[in-house]
């Protein structure tokens, strides 16, 4: 009764010095950092942009939406940063397990005998010329009493480590997300310029045949016939220079869905249209928003929890080390009540001369931790920086676009009365050739223009971190 006593009070005590231990190191809060009010290319309007994260699926397009679900599971960029983000996870667990009792047991056998030789008296209680058989069942247990927060700290650190990992792959899946349709659009804008000046091969044939007719009737020279089949030529130089550069792109295409580029294509589709507005939201929302500044937060925690963990080792430890079991010198007898053995051995370790070691990784992490400041309000700056960059290409690609449709509308003009003036005879066919690569021109670069247009709204929605 009176050990049953004992030991209730032994873990009363034990209890009471693990609840009113303490946790050195500071306490982390995230910083406050002031950003702008507003954006100084955003909407003149407040304008909020709710979370979506299906972001892709505005550009109402059938195709872009199976390739980036194809990412999505087959991306092997992707699929590795989400094997990161397992590590992480188990990583808590690990160090986690530090605040328990770690216990483990292992039989035992032990046969020896000792020394005739060996004169011990007679009245040491040892014999000698002995044979004897030990066998041991123990059960042993080692806990490090966490009593100034070094595994609560550590555990803090490695949770925020995988929240900053699953960040990451936040970051990454966005990446992978906007890159697909980045490059798809690339692709289709490309698709685009390959029918115009596809048209312009067939015009520039039935040009040539026309002229050839003039020049074998004698009405026009040589040179105009040269001219003729230039243009030809080169048109259709431009058509197998924009080919290999879609080629380029699909396997581009290919690589990031995870696909054999030998075995992917994707079938014409020209480019055309606006993309859909994106609302700019206020630069406040992007603290939330951005994964990448989620992540650099995340870092901080967890490098302001590893200044505890350095703190930690300046305190004493305590850690109880002991084992339960039975032993006996016959199998038989191991279960008996008389086998039973146990040995409990605290201890307190005091630091006193490490060689200022402790002192050295405790400046090391707060000097670590400074460094996570300054690179999580490096990546608001930054966010910042992107996002005012492309609303002010939004902007002026609004103008661009509608200053180059006007400038197709009076080249095809122009080129329809060179053509009547050509075949009226009033003017060179030289006038005629300028008159078509000019509209030719105009129109390429209305299809390049577009094609800006729809990866900048999907480079905005990466700026502005998936989110509407």
């Amino acid at each position: 009764m009176k050990n049953k006593l004992n030991l209730t009070f032994g873990a009363v005590l034990l209890g009471s010095v693990v609840l009113t231990g303490c946790t050195v190191g500071p306490d982390y809060e995230t910083p406050a950092t002031p950003v702008p009010s507003a954006y100084k290319n955003g909407s003149s309007k407040a304008e909020g942009s709710a979370c979506r994260e299906d972001w892709w699926k505005l550009f109402n397009d059938k195709q872009l939406n199976k390739l980036v679900d194809a990412a999505h599971g087959q991306n092997r960029s992707l699929r590795a940063s989400f094997q990161r983000v397992q590590q992480a996870r188990s990583t808590i667990r690990v160090t986690r397990a530090d605040l328990f009792p770690q216990i483990d047991t292992a039989a035992d056998f032990n046969r020896s005998r000792t020394s005739e030789e060996l004169d011990f008296g007679s009245n040491s209680g040892f014999s000698t010329g002995r044979t004897t058989s030990t066998y041991s069942l123990p059960v042993n247990a080692a806990w490090e009493i966490d009593l100034f927060g070094r595994v609560r700290r550590s555990t803090e650190a490695s949770t925020a480590d995988a929240q900053a990992q699953e960040e990451d792959f936040a970051a990454m899946r966005l990446s992978v997300e906007a890159d697909v349709a980045s490059t798809y659009f690339r692709i289709r804008a490309l698709d685009r310029e390959i029918n115009l000046v596809a048209e312009s091969v067939g015009l520039r044939q039935d040009s040539v045949k026309l002229v050839k007719e003039r020049f074998d009737q004698g009405v026009v020279g040589e040179l105009d016939l040269a001219q003729a089949k230039t243009q030809l030529s080169q048109s259709k130089a431009e058509i197998a220079a924009l080919r290999r550069q879609r080629s380029q792109y699909e396997n581009a295409l290919a690589l990031l869905i995870g696909a054999p580029a030998s075995g992917f294509s994707l079938g014409s589709s020209p480019l055309s249209g606006t993309p859909p507005r994106v609302p700019s939201g206020l630069p406040s929302e992007l603290l939330r928003a951005r994964p990448d500044i989620r992540m650099a937060e995340r870092n901080m925690a967890a490098d302001g929890a590893r200044i505890g963990v350095a703190t930690a080792e300046f305190y004493p430890s305590i850690t109880l080390v002991g084992n339960v079991g039975v032993s006996a010198s016959e199998v038989g007898n191991l279960f008996q009540s008389s086998a039973g053995a146990w040995v409990i051995n605290p201890s307190v370790s005091l630091p006193i001369f490490q060689g200022f070691r402790n002192k050295a990784n405790l400046e090391r992490a707060e000097a670590a931790f400074e460094e996570s400041r300054e690179t999580y309000e490096g990546t608001i700056l930054t966010a910042i920086s992107e996002v005012e960059t492309n609303l002010a290409a939004w902007k002026h690609l609004r103008v661009q676009t509608n200053a180059q449709s006007e400038a197709v509308r009076s080249a095809k003009r122009a080129r329809a009365l060179t053509t009547e003036q050509y075949d009226a005879g009033l003017v060179d066919y030289l006038f005629v050739l300028d008159a078509e690569r000019t509209a030719l021109t105009t129109e390429r670069a209305l299809a390049t223009l577009t094609g800006d247009d729809y990866v900048n709204s999907v480079n905005l929605i990466r700026s502005l971190g998936g989110r509407w």
